[in-house]
């Protein structure tokens, strides 16, 4: 279920990954400075076994490290690729890899094309092309090189080489970077990524034996598939580690895979084993910038006066940033992690992530609040490996630590308008780290349970018009819910025709006529859907039947995606259902009339299992049957062995039972509802002739209870009336009154009742 509303506002600013390494110049193939790192591509092609190779090959993959001793880096890479398919030419003639042009010089030093009949075709001078991202509406340090290669076809080699430099340190004293064993190339028109499978990956680090290097176990590497070794040497004063993979398998991405990064090998390497030294050097960054000045401060005094409680003023710090500081991405040649000055922020009234932050961690310290900034790893960028540190957090929140008369908040002021504390899906369960000099260790941030992310429907077919009939709904909403359709409701352009058709998902027969929201720009009270459909044509009127239907699929398929899963043969990875939720209803179906009678066809099943628990029931009441239905899908990591039982208990969940009831015309229930009505007469008193013929009816259909009520309200409304107690004692008859009974038929014959 994901996390589509959530900007991350230090986009592209982490580890420097050799991943998303590129260039802003390009080196001459004849460059006598150039050393490849790899034989020749003639060489290379020797290696090739097409029948092997799949859709595409990574022959070789090489990276060379070099790290001074003040702890600045220069680098180079050397990518082979073997070309086996019409879609791997698609999505390797065009090379497009991203860079942070605050920390690096990169330089593409060449890229050449073996073509199927062994001629070398090198890149065009004016086939790249340096350019910010236009798909991200952020001002931003990332950029990106294009490079198209020549002559790619089916059976072609591709080769390039690039080099990058430090030109910055993000952490004085500290290195740091992560690497990807495979290549990751984007798939044309945007349709994701690619990771072939690779014959031979090696990563070389050398640095000064003085500069002590942790990296990631490699043992954790499922061994099976991604085999890496490590070694070690030493000449002179330099050290040298290289890690070296061979027959890397193909990863395949599919949805909902773990938020871990298990499904592939990544190294992270750093001059530091201690969070302490990151924590410390962001704390260096945002401490400067918490200053006041008179407008600041006079909206602290302003606070001041109206909040007492540390509830009331952390509200209210909460309230003052979502009305006068609008979020913008905006870190342009500051490195994504410093901050304006606090006073700054408010005076501009705008700032991104980390100057809220600041400005809010600003006013809660005035307050007597306790808090610090939190960076963050948000979800789109699952959970590294954490233990070896390094900087690769996108977003930076408030952690406010419990403390006399507040628990424990973490709080993010960057969506407009969002329900308070604006903890959303994008953060739960991931990597934080507090930006405090005595922060130790990563932290994780809380996570809501699956009752939290709720989607409560309360449906109620209560109007009947000629043939048409029509009911109301209202959706309550929690969790990602909330959060989802309250941004939704927000941004949409045509938000009206939007959410008709969203909602209208739930009966796609029925037209949505009306609706409503409530608390769409309310920070404390969860965003609320009102609304009508109207059927069409579903009705006879009057004497004909009406029909009934209602499945839990209905609220799946609006609600989740379990319809799309891959089949068993074709699931790779593991499935994680993550976070789990709840949906409920509550479904009223009333009778078109007090003239029909209810008539349950099928009910909906109750399901427990691993994955699912599904609890359904069913009362009637008077002129109506109401459905309560609760689904919860749990919060479950499926591995692939057990995907196939997933599977197929998910496809018996939507092929379960529906409800299916009809309220069809009765002629006794009308001689009853005729009845019921002419027992008042006029001047609203009981008629006791029709009391009699009604305590009759309940005696014939056998509701022997209601006709001894309907007996006994005939004899006190008529004492004198000979007939009321004659039915008055079979109705005790029949309720096992038997004493009674005979006392009533006694005083029925007194009264001169013929027998």
């Amino acid at each position: 279920m994901s996390e589509f509303f959530f900007s991350r506002c230090l986009h592209g600013i982490a580890v420097i990954s050799l991943l998303l390494v590129t260039s802003n110049s390009y080196a001459n193939a004849g460059d006598k400075k150039i050393q490849r790192l790899a034989p020749a591509l003639k060489t290379l092609a020797r290696s090739v076994d097409a029948n092997k190779a799949g859709e595409a090959q990574i022959i070789l993959r090489k990276t060379h490290v070099h790290i001074d001793e003040q702890l600045m880096s220069h680098a180079t890479s050397y990518v082979a690729v073997y070309i086996n398919s019409d879609e791997a030419v698609r999505d390797y003639s065009q090379i497009s890899v991203s860079f942070n042009s605050f920390y690096e010089d990169i330089a593409l030093e060449f890229a050449n094309v073996r073509t199927p009949d062994g001629k070398i075709d090198s890149i065009k001078a004016d086939a790249t092309q340096i350019q910010s991202p236009t798909d991200e509406n952020f001002y931003h340090d990332r950029k990106e090189l294009l490079f198209s290669l020549p002559n790619v076809r089916k059976g072609s080699i591709i080769e390039f080489q690039y080099r990058y430099t430090d030109i910055k340190k993000m952490v004085p004293n500290q290195w740091f970077d992560s690497f990807s064993f495979h290549w990751w190339e984007d798939r044309a028109a945007g349709q994701g990524s690619r990771a072939d499978a690779i014959s031979i990956s090696e990563l070389q680090i050398t640095a000064p034996k003085k500069i002590q290097l942790t990296s990631s176990d490699t043992n954790a590497f499922d061994q099976s598939r991604f085999p890496i070794t490590q070694k070690r040497s030493a000449k002179g004063d330099q050290q040298t580690i290289t890690w070296t993979g061979k027959n890397l398998a193909k990863i395949e991405l599919q949805n909902n895979m773990p938020r871990t990064h298990d499904y592939a090998p990544y190294l992270r390497v750093s001059t530091t084993s201690k969070w302490n030294d990151v924590a410390r050097w962001a704390d260096a960054l945002v401490e400067p910038h918490l200053v006041s000045d008179e407008k600041l401060d006079a909206l602290i005094a302003e606070i001041k006066k109206t909040a007492l409680t540390p509830e009331q003023k952390t509200k209210a710090v909460y309230r003052a940033i979502q009305d006068r500081v609008r979020y913008v991405f905006a870190h342009v040649g500051r490195g994504g992690y410093e901050p304006h000055d606090a006073f700054e922020v408010l005076k501009n009234g705008y700032g991104d992530c980390k100057d809220q932050t600041v400005l809010a961690v600003m006013l809660l310290r005035k307050l007597g609040i306790k808090a610090d900034p939190a960076l963050i790893i948000t979800r789109g960028r699952g959970v590294p490996d954490m233990r070896v540190p390094g900087v690769s957090f996108d977003h930076m929140i408030v952690h406010i630590p419990a403390q006399q008369g507040q628990p424990e908040i973490w709080m993010d002021t960057t969506g407009e308008t969002s329900l308070y504390p604006g903890f959303s899906l994008g953060i739960e369960g991931q990597p934080a780290l507090v930006v405090n000099s005595d922060t130790q260790t990563i932290s994780t941030l809380p996570e809501l349970n699956e009752r939290e992310h709720l989607a409560d429907l309360e449906l109620v077919f209560d109007k009947f018009d000629g043939r048409n009939a029509s009911a109301s709904f209202k959706l309550q909403l929690g969790g990602m819910y909330e959060q989802r359709l309250r941004s939704m409701w927000q941004y949409s352009h045509e938000r009206d025709k939007y959410f008709r058709e969203l909602i209208g998902q739930i009966y796609n027969s029925a037209e949505v006529t009306e609706l409503t929201a409530s608390n769409a720009d309310n920070m404390w009270q969860p965003f609320t859907i009102h609304g009508r459909f109207v059927f069409t044509n579903v009705w006879g009127g009057k004497k004909e039947p009406i029909n009934y239907s209602f499945s839990i699929t209905q609220l799946t398929n609006l609600f989740a995606d379990l319809r799309n899963m891959h089949k068993p043969q074709d699931r790779k990875q593991s499935y994680a259902v993550d976070p789990g939720f709840t949906l409920r209803s509550r479904v009223v179906f009333n009778s078109p009339s007090p003239e029909h009678r209810l008539l349950l066809k099928t009910q909906g099943e109750n399901i427990d299992n691993a994955y699912y628990r599904l609890v359904q029931t069913g009362s009637e009441e008077k002129n109506r049957y109401i459905v309560n239905q609760t689904f919860t899908a749990k919060t479950v990591l499926v591995p692939v062995a057990d995907y196939a039982d997933f599977y197929q208990k998910t496809n018996a969940l939507q092929e379960s039972n529906d409800w299916l009831l009809s309220y069809e015309y009765n002629k006794t229930s009308a001689e009853l509802f005729a009845l019921e009505n002419s027992a008042l007469n006029n001047n609203g008193k009981s008629d006791v002739v029709s009391l009699i013929a009604l305590a009759k009816l309940h005696i014939k259909n056998g509701d022997y209870k209601k006709s001894l009520d309907i007996a006994q309200q005939a004899v006190k409304t008529s004492p004198k009336k000979a007939e009321a107690y004659y039915i008055l004692g079979l109705a005790q008859g029949y309720n096992q009154l038997l004493a009674e009974s005979d006392a009533s038929f006694k005083k029925a014959e007194a009264l001169g009742y013929q027998f």
